[in-house]
């Protein structure tokens, strides 16, 4: 009796199924072999930009929001999103501006908040390679 427990795999997973770690492959070459930010860059990016389903604008309202009501937890959420979302864009500005932001409210416990703003220059560049190469693959001919 077979319960199809013992079902063979396919031999060739489709390319899909393994995207994720070609994408954080390839964000560890543009780092240079530099761990620190590469971790830092892992944590704070959108690996995958379709996946941003907001606008900047709401976000920052709703951070203003939170911000004003007291919940600091939700807010320090928010600006970390809005960094992100800087990152994509490659706004060095608002990367600062809005990294900084959350790092107000988490104090100590997110330590990539505050080696981005130290590196953010370098943050900027390599997500502005990084998603050049990520929308020119969407690319089709």
């Amino acid at each position: 009796m077979k319960l199809g427990l013992g079902k063979a795999k396919p031999q060739n997973p489709s390319p899909t199924s393994n995207s994720e770690p070609i994408i954080a492959t390839r964000l560890r070459e543009l780092c240079g072999g530099d761990n620190d930010l590469y971790a830092a860059m892992s944590r704070l990016m959108f690996l995958d930009p379709k996946k941003i389903m907001t606008t900047l604008e709401r976000v920052l309202s709703d951070a203003q929001e939170y911000e004003s009501q007291g919940n600091k937890l939700r807010a320090e959420v928010a600006y970390r999103v809005a960094g992100g979302i800087s990152l994509y864009r490659a706004d060095l500005d608002g990367v600062n501006k809005y990294f900084a932001k959350a790092a107000s409210f988490a104090g100590d416990s997110h330590p990539e908040y505050t080696f981005i703003l130290k590196r953010s220059s370098d943050a900027v560049a390599v997500a502005r390679k990084y998603y050049e190469e990520f929308e020119s693959s969407l690319v089709h001919p």
